[in-house]
């Protein structure tokens, strides 16, 4: 491992990382520990309102910044709104700069002043102004993308809503050094003056998981934030239709979100409260696993599909939608799990767990091919892309 004092230096930025739970902010933090841990100085920004510590663990060796400052509180927007003389774009860019002018100029001061090799910027919140930045301090930026790209940039639903924002994603990604993706498909949405920045590096199945024989339990796991986006709320309707036929089956919905409680309204609806059961946030993961039958991923779509892909790593075979961005692109239908076809009519996710509760045989089978299917998404091939990209992007001259 290199001397410190002589390692290349990487600046880790994240918009909000103070107690955080997400898959985003877990990437952030593993990644500066394995880039701590392969010899790197590692700087992690962030800007955060509250003080408080990141929900997962960061090396003691990396150094933590927060940019947030007081200067942020103004009354701008206020002011905007009511003038009645400027355009709808000069507003909304009035209304950018309130939010987001303050930590533009902390990030801008900070390359400047601290020069380092590359920096790694995570999500568009994070990217836009990153490669502003980047556009007049000259630093080298990776952008991150940890969705679908379509739905990073395109939706007015992610995000910011504001057109002024969602153009200027665009606009800035001519700036980066790289372009960070998970899957090789999804760089097919990006323009084609880009495509060369771009490199995918999927994520990976964590270590401590392993595969171990256990007495499969007649139980239907899921693992995800309670959002709109997991689909969840059609996965109490299908199992609405099922439950009375699957009386000693059940589900568990592992998580925490702002659908909760609409959740629990519809559970109570179909009087599913001791078969469809929200088992909350749990630490360790590996023990639910291995003990479920099925794993059900309902989602619309993903960036990866980490817990799906977790599920096979423990042989779980798993049922999700044929056209599930971030899924589809490692289960396959009939090997590893089956693929409901959200197109049709009828309720394919419900026949899809129809068809494995009631076939032990096919269960065991797609299990048995589940680890193989999953075994590029490797700590050390995560790792290994990774030191190649940031080697790759601090040869070239500024």
């Amino acid at each position: 491992m290199k001397e410190f004092k002589n390692a290349k230096h990487v600046a880790l930025l994240i918009r909000n990382l103070a107690g955080r739970s997400g898959g985003a902010e877990r990437i952030y933090c593993e990644l500066a520990n394995i880039l701590v841990e392969s010899g790197y100085r590692v700087t992690c920004l962030h800007y955060d309102l509250k003080g408080s510590p990141p929900f997962y663990s960061i090396s003691p060796k990396a150094e933590r910044v927060n940019l947030f400052g007081a200067a942020t509180k103004k009354k701008l927007a206020t002011l905007l709104r009511h003038v009645p003389f400027l355009s709808e774009e000069k507003k909304n860019k009035g209304l950018w700069l309130e939010k987001n002018g303050f930590f533009l100029t902390q990030v801008k001061d900070y390359f400047r002043f601290n020069r380092p090799d590359v920096a790694i910027s995570l999500m568009p919140p994070s990217n836009t102004i990153a490669l502003l930045a980047a556009a007049e301090t000259g630093t080298k930026v990776i952008a991150t993308n940890h969705s679908v790209p379509k739905e990073d940039y395109d939706s007015p639903h992610r995000w910011d809503p504001s057109p002024f924002d969602r153009r200027l994603r665009r606009e800035v990604l001519r700036h980066a050094a790289a372009i960070h993706v998970l899957f090789p498909g999804f760089k097919d949405w990006f323009e084609p003056l880009l495509q060369d920045r771009i490199v995918a590096i999927p994520n990976y199945i964590s270590p401590q998981f392993t595969r171990r024989e256990e007495n499969r339990e007649k139980l239907i796991l899921a693992v995800g934030r309670l959002a709109e986006v997991k689909n969840y709320m059609q996965m109490v309707r299908s199992w609405a239709t099922l439950a009375s036929d699957f009386p000693d089956w059940k589900i568990v919905v592992l998580g925490t979100g702002p659908q909760q409680r609409e959740l629990q309204e519809e559970i109570a609806k179909f009087r599913l409260e001791d078969s469809f059961i929200l088992g909350g946030h749990r630490s360790e993961l590996e023990p639910e696993y291995a003990k479920a039958s099925i794993f059900c991923h309902p989602s619309h779509f993903e960036g990866f599909g980490l817990s799906p892909a977790e599920a096979l790593h423990m042989g779980v075979p798993v049922v999700a939608y044929s056209d599930c961005t971030g899924v589809k692109e490692f289960v396959r239908d009939g090997y590893n799990g089956l693929m409901a076809d959200r197109s049709r009519t009828e309720d394919t996710l419900a026949v899809a767990l129809r068809r494995l509760m009631s076939d032990r045989a096919l269960r065991e089978k797609l299990g048995r091919n589940g680890p193989e299917s999953v075994s590029e998404f490797t700590l050390e091939r995560y790792r290994s892309n990774w030191v190649d990209l940031i080697e790759s992007i601090t040869e070239r001259p500024r």
